[in-house]
């Protein structure tokens, strides 16, 4: 009997196991292995000179990629700087635009399903064609943005794209307010709460404000710590509206990480594996950072609720 019971268990086993060797292979293949070469090709020399033959480094030399990146690669610091200042308006202004967004629109109220099918239909569309609607509004001759402007000042020039100043907040508006995944989690974890709660609130007296910032948010800091990590790494690994819109110009003023990485390790004739491999472990590590900070800031014992 026991036997019988024993090798019951090993066939389970073994069953579990072959539908999960292939889902484990894909990972090792497309994620693990490529990950792990990344993390070692950034402490060798690897670029356009020996492409099939990259040679370590050395001990006494191995950060010596890192090193240059700090010290000597001025386009990498523009890049890192413009990759933190996304990081912080996309925490700054499109989580909190996102909840607000959300707390309204899971108000059942007359009109509302259409108003919040309107905020969510941009979600569907990638973000190469948002780049190019973009691209299209901005456009000095017939954007609609600028015949807007036109119509106050006709006389006033306007190449958003062109100007330093102005094409970071361009680039910025591009993709700030659309947030409509952010939406969708808040949304399901606000019909996720018991309407007794609320029922309770308003036998109180509590109007809607009191209730959502009484029992919502405190109820939501969960998901919102999962929003704030998912748009973050979005600030931290954009990447088309800037290829589509600037290409990382004017005089860098656009230029992040992911184009720096790009252009470094593919997009030049003097190609760089390493140092644009290096770029891509600090990408990682402020990922993880990002990640390990928000978790600490935002979480939530049974006891805080």
């Amino acid at each position: 009997m026991l036997k019988t019971g024993k090798k019951k268990n090993w066939r389970r086993s073994l069953f579990i196991l072959a539908f999960l060797l292939p889902g484990m292979f894909l990972f090792f293949a497309i994620y693990a292995y490529p990950l792990v070469n990344i993390f070692g090709s950034s402490f060798c020399e690897w670029n356009y000179k020996n492409l099939l033959h990259p040679e370590f480094l050395g001990w006494n030399h191995i950060f010596d990629n890192f090193i240059r990146l700090f010290t000597k690669d001025t386009h990498f610091k523009t890049a890192l700087i413009n990759s933190l200042k996304w990081i912080g308006l996309t925490a700054v202004i499109q989580v909190p635009f996102s909840i607000l967004v959300a707390l309204v629109l899971s108000k059942k109220r007359k009109g509302w399903a259409l108003t919040r099918n309107v905020f969510l239909i941009p979600n569907i569309i990638s973000t190469a064609a948002i780049g190019l609607i973009f691209l299209n509004l901005y456009d000095p001759a017939n954007g609609l943005i600028t015949d807007l402007v036109h119509l106050v000042n006709p006389d006033l020039p306007l190449n958003i794209l062109a100007k330093p100043g102005t094409a970071f907040w361009g680039v910025t508006f591009s993709y700030i307010l659309f947030g409509g995944t952010n939406c969708l989690l808040l949304m399901s974890q606000i019909s996720a709460i018991p309407q007794e709660l609320y029922e309770a609130a308003r036998i109180d007296g509590a109007s809607d404000f009191q209730a959502d910032r009484r029992i919502t948010l405190p109820l939501l800091r969960p998901m919102i710590g999962t929003v704030l990590v998912l748009a973050c790494n979005y600030g931290l690994l954009l990447y088309n509206e800037l290829f589509l819109l600037t290409k990382g110009g004017p005089d860098g003023a656009t230029y992040s990480l992911s184009l720096y990485v790009y252009q470094t390790s593919m997009g030049s004739t003097k190609l760089n594996f390493a140092l644009g491999n290096a770029a891509g472990v600090i990408q990682v590590i402020i990922g993880l950072v990002l990640v390990i900070s928000i978790n600490k800031l935002l979480r939530t014992n049974e006891s805080d609720l």
